[in-house]
């Protein structure tokens, strides 16, 4: 009786085959290689070609002709992160090796599960490392002395003593074997965050000044995006305590030429509890996926600590040393703070000064009495004209002399990232660091030994294989080639 396939069982023959070699193409080597350079050329353009959101693109774009804005826009070129072609990428080299990581399963099941333990001399002469011996048929019980030279070496034995030829089977590492889905999880781990972090973080920016608090940062717009600049509040609270910055001439200008680094003092407040934290050029402050680092200054004229000296005409001179928005308590006089400062008293608002040509610092006094008093002092040196509201008309008995400044921005620019994958990503690189570890000192090593009997003596053919390292395994057995020679030869075979 025979069979015919129908039209529509063939059809479905057909349509499986064609999904089989799309999925067989999908996780070939070649194709995944082809994509891991296309994301490397990606990587280049995203660096060499300014990104609509940073601060250069808007010169790199005045630049381009009508033609090359167009081009470049139409590729994705000014976005490349977030292009339809490198998302396609990302989603296939995921699916190559999640595909080839199902193809190698089987395999590697295999190698757990039913492991080679019977050979032939055959099999055996086809290995890379490979020798034969010939021993006295007297030799009692080989395949028990085998497994006992195996396990001392190392190797942990199994017996096959049923099979055609006798074998001894010994393994060593073949949880090693496994290591690929330690490769490929981790990539993946590494490229799911990524993708994380570039759909759904974002960049922005925070000015601060000592004593404010925000809620939100700025983000950047987009030109070429029609993307106006916005705002985006944060599920915690920035408050500004103290802006610093270390000179490396004190007396010089506050000139980047004349900076060493910018030090930004904050707390984040959230839920009830505080964190504080400082945050420097090369030192970024990371909290909740919130990476902050110190971006840039603004207008110069402030200070972030000042020492001043009171004279009075009761006792000695006193010098004190305040920093900004602090408070110091004076005996028989009250508590003193710090409220602001000024590098150029004669202009009208003091706050928009640049520079240090008159400087001067205000101050407020609570007395003993609790009466509060508030007013400017200056350095000896100053004009006459500028210390015309000299302190002791505010203080009867006492003067104020600003002797020395710690010289700081108004304000400090903070550029903020948000990174929901950044987690992962440390952990995908944590576990690739250790699949690479793995790859160079262990290996899933096998070694043979298949008795061949003869008439008057036993044949041994010793051999072993391993998927890596191979020159430690050469050497070990090597080494284990000499032993048994040795021990072979105070059993010499009969003729």
């Amino acid at each position: 009786m025979s069979s015919r396939a129908t039209p529509a069982s063939s059809s479905s023959v057909s349509a499986l085959g064609t999904v089989d070699r799309i999925l067989r193409w999908l996780s070939s080597l070649q194709v995944g290689i082809t994509l891991m350079l296309i994301l490397i050329a990606a990587a280049v353009i995203g660096t060499l070609i300014p990104q609509h959101n940073m601060e250069e693109f808007d010169r790199f774009y005045a630049r381009l002709t009508p033609a090359e804005r167009a081009l470049y826009g139409h590729l994705g070129l000014f976005d490349v992160y977030h292009s339809w072609w490198f998302t396609t990428t990302v989603l296939l080299f995921a699916l190559n090796l999640m595909l080839c990581s199902i193809d190698r399963f089987p395999m590697t099941l295999q190698y757990l599960r039913e492991p080679k333990v019977s050979a032939t001399p055959r099999f055996a002469q086809a290995q890379p490392f490979y020798t034969t011996f010939s021993v006295a048929h007297h030799l009692a019980d080989p395949l028990d002395h085998f497994a006992h030279l195996f396990a001392r070496w190392g190797w942990r034995p199994r017996r096959a003593p049923n099979a055609p030829f006798p074998t001894v089977f010994g393994e060593r590492g073949v949880w090693s074997r496994w290591n690929f889905f330690l490769v490929h999880g981790s990539i993946l781990l590494i490229l799911g965050a990524a993708f994380v972090g570039a759909r759904w973080g974002y960049e922005g920016t925070m000015v601060l000044s000592p004593g404010v608090r925000t809620q939100s940062l700025s983000l950047p717009g987009s030109r070429w995006r029609g993307i106006p600049e916005r705002s985006i509040p944060l599920p915690f609270t920035i408050r500004c305590e103290a802006l610093r910055v270390e000179l490396k001439n004190p007396r010089g200008p506050l000139v980047p030429l004349n900076v060493v680094n910018w030090y930004t003092d904050i707390v984040i407040e959230d839920a009830g509890t505080e964190r504080r934290a400082t945050i420097a050029v090369n030192k970024p402050f990371d909290y909740r996926g919130y990476r902050f680092f110190q971006s840039g200054t603004g207008r110069a004229g402030d200070a972030s600590r000042i020492t001043l000296a009171i004279h009075s005409k009761a006792g000695p001179e006193r010098v004190l040393s305040l920093a900004k928005n602090h408070t110091v308590v004076v005996p028989d006089l009250g508590e003193i703070r710090f409220v602001s400062f000024t590098g150029d008293f004669r202009r009208p608002s003091p706050s928009g000064s640049n520079g240090y040509e008159n400087p001067a610092a205000e101050l407020e006094i609570t007395l003993a009495s609790g009466g509060r008093r508030t007013f400017w002092i200056f350095p000896e040196t100053s004009e006459q004209t500028i210390r015309a509201t000299v302190s002791e008309e505010q203080l009867p008995g006492y003067r104020f002399i600003l002797k020395d400044f710690d010289k700081v921005s108004f304000e400090h620019i903070l550029q903020v990232q948000y990174d929901p994958g950044v987690g992962a990503i440390y952990v995908g690189f944590a576990l690739l660091a250790l699949s690479l570890l793995i790859v160079f000192f262990s290996a899933h090593e096998r070694i043979w030994a298949v008795l061949e009997p003869g008439e008057s003596h036993l044949r041994i053919h010793l051999a072993a294989h391993a998927n890596r390292n191979e020159e430690r395994l050469g050497e070990r057995f090597q080494a284990l080639a000499r032993a048994l020679s040795e021990e072979i030869a105070a059993h010499p075979p009969t003729q």
